[in-house]
């Protein structure tokens, strides 16, 4: 490994944690060598062996290619897929995402962070897992529909929805909820694909009509959720958040999460798996295609109260013909 792929794969690593003390900590634990010998390898006086560097490379999900090729790939993003199975989650992917967590509980102390979302489904980062809870749950069994291996697929009715998902997704719900700006770009079809999804799992017996009748209720009081803090602009927090919708087809998923001590790009793939990026770099690229996505999109937040009534309204229809 040349002099610059290592400098990369030390300046990746730092970003793995919220802290260089629980970095240290946590690879002291992982090498089982004593904080010192840590510490003089992350000051570059020893260099990490090629051994150490496959654990910490496993553990923390950083590829080949962002070590050896981060510098052949100029002008491009390199991700690493998250291949994270949400309903038997592996130990190392329950410490990845706490670890993840920790970093962007951060924004809170920058008064310049930024998230920004372009969606093609319901946005799970908004979805309060408690109050909407067979939302959250229907897409995590949407997800099992088609990637997990059952030789016998559960109804709806007997899956359960694992606590530590939900409690994931709301720490992070409120997390984002104080930067200092968040924006989200919304494909004008999301309630209709997803009222297409439920009423496909109707059709083949998997969901019953008395939960169909409680999703039913949830979406609309989630679409009552989303327009208050449409017409507010702002997040409980106080914080401000723009709403946007587009009528150009969103292909996949893009969102970004921008802070001095954070950085993460999610593209999604497979309904809910994520490719990661935490390259700095790899900001401007995406921010560049948001912004010219806001350009065929129209603003439902604070201004524009018509096109946010007659948006609502129409999405209100949607999910009332369940």
């Amino acid at each position: 490994m040349n002099s610059k792929s290592y400098q990369f794969f030390l300046e990746t690593l730092e970003k793995k944690e919220p802290t260089k003390k629980a970095l240290m900590n946590q690879l002291t634990e992982l090498l089982c060598i004593e904080k010192e010998a840590v510490y003089r390898r992350l000051r570059k006086d020893v260099s990490f062996s090629f051994s150490e560097i496959e654990l910490i490379s496993r553990k923390y999900q950083i590829s080949l290619d962002q070590i050896i090729g981060s510098h052949a790939f100029t002008g491009s993003m390199l991700f690493y897929l998250m291949d994270y199975d949400f309903v038997n989650t592996a130990e190392k992917d329950i410490q990845t995402t706490e670890n993840s967590l920790a970093r962007i509980a951060t924004i809170k102390e920058d008064p310049n962070s930024e998230v920004g979302c372009a969606m093609n489904t319901i946005p799970l980062a908004l979805v309060k897992s408690n109050e909407h809870h067979h939302i959250f749950k229907f897409s995590v069994y949407k997800w099992m529909y088609q990637y997990g291996n059952y030789n016998q697929f559960p109804l709806f009715s007997e899956f359960t929805l694992p606590d530590r998902l939900c409690l994931f997704n709301d720490i992070y719900r409120k997390d984002i909820a104080y930067s200092n700006y968040t924006y989200y770009i919304f494909d004008e079809n999301i309630f209709s694909n997803l009222i297409k999804d439920i009423s496909y799992f109707r059709s083949v017996g998997f969901i019953s009509e008395e939960e169909i009748a409680i999703l039913k209720a949830e979406l609309l009081d989630f679409l009552d959720y989303l327009a208050i803090i449409a017409m507010n602009g702002r997040f409980d927090t106080g914080k401000k958040v723009d709403f946007f919708i587009t009528q150009m087809t969103i292909e996949s998923s893009y969102s970004y999460v921008d802070s001095e001590n954070c950085c993460f790009i999610f593209h999604k793939l497979f309904n809910m798996n994520d490719a990661v990026s935490s390259e700095p770099k790899d900001l401007p690229l995406i921010k560049k295609w948001l912004k010219s996505l806001k350009k065929s999109s129209s603003q439902i937040s604070e201004s524009g109260e018509l096109i946010r009534i007659q948006y609502f309204e129409k999405q209100q229809e949607i999910v009332n013909q369940l």
